[in-house]
Formats: structure tokens, sequence, C-alpha cells
């Protein structure tokens, strides 16, 4: 018998109990290049926006998704990506990435701040997997409102983006269920 793992059973938990559509469970359990999807979604390019970006000790509940030790310094980064010939928002995101190992060219990059991270994995030619880590549903959220300009519901997932067997970034993204 096939196995499933937990992020698809979550998000066929979560369909049945809020019913969502077959696009909402598309952005949670897609393990590719969510810059690509947003695009082929809305049909025009996308835009990434920075709210924030700075190196900070790594928190602890991100360490263990990251497997570095707590403290250590980690690249924070909070994002919107936004249609880019409306300016309307998409997604927010918030990602950490260990500097230890990003190598001089990727982190000049990702510091650069407006690249989508998949673009600079891209332009960088790193081979790397998306593992998704978990996903969620909430209600609302006043915070998620101002950012995403939409009331809620919020669909959420976390994941990782490995290469060479070790996290390299943890990314937690946020969309309107109403996309």
């Amino acid at each position: 018998m096939h196995h499933v793992d937990v992020p698809t059973a979550k998000i066929w938990s979560l369909s049945r109990k809020y019913k969502l559509l077959p696009i909402h469970r598309v952005l949670l359990g897609h393990d590719g290049s969510m810059t690509n999807l947003l695009e082929l979604i809305s049909c025009c390019e996308v835009a990434l926006r920075t709210i924030k970006q700075s190196v900070i000790p790594c928190p602890r509940e991100v360490a263990d998704l990251l497997a570095v030790d707590a403290g250590e310094p980690v690249n924070e980064r909070d994002i919107i990506i936004v249609r880019s010939r409306d300016g309307s928002p998409l997604l927010y995101a918030r990602s950490y990435t260990p500097l230890s190992r990003l190598k001089s060219a990727f982190k000049a990059d990702l510091m650069r701040a407006d690249i989508p991270i998949g673009k600079i994995m891209q332009r960088h030619r790193i081979e790397a997997r998306r593992e998704i880590l978990d996903v969620g549903y909430l209600s609302n959220d006043r915070h998620l409102e101002k950012l995403l300009a939409r009331p809620g519901p919020y669909l959420l997932r976390t994941y990782n983006i490995i290469t060479q067997g070790k996290p390299l970034i943890t990314v937690k993204e946020y969309f309107s269920a109403s996309l």
C-alpha cells in the first residue's frame, strides 16, 4: 500500500474541514518554486518586495529546523511577493538561512534582497529539494491582513530547502485563501 506523507495527509484533512479549493491544496503541497507557481496562477510576472532583512542570532525553534546551534548567525528575511502589473500582494514569507552554509556569491545575492530565493538558487545552479514540514489554516490575523491587503482566512506552510543533505533555508509562507 502507498504511504501518504504527513503534510499531504494534513492538507487532505484541512481541505475537508475548511472546504479548500484544489488550487489551495496545490499551493500548500507544491514542492517547487513558489515564484514560478504564482506567475502561472496570476498570468503575469511577480516581484519581490523586501520588508526587512537582517543577520540575527538563530532562534531556538528555527535552529531545530535548520539543524544548527541556537544563536548561530542567520539571515532573517521578510518578503512579500506581489503581482508586477498592479502590485497586489500574493504571498508573505519569512526565511532563515545560516550564514555558515552560504557561498559568498549566493550570500551577496541573498543580501541584495529583492531576488526570490528560487531565482538565486537557479542563478548559482544549486540543486535542491523542498521538504514540507507543516501546513496550517488561520481564520484571521491582523498582521497578515495588513501585509496581504485581504481579510482571512489564510493558509500557511513551513518548509526547508535542502541541498547536499542539509537544510540551507527554512521558510514559512502565508497566503490568502481567496487567492
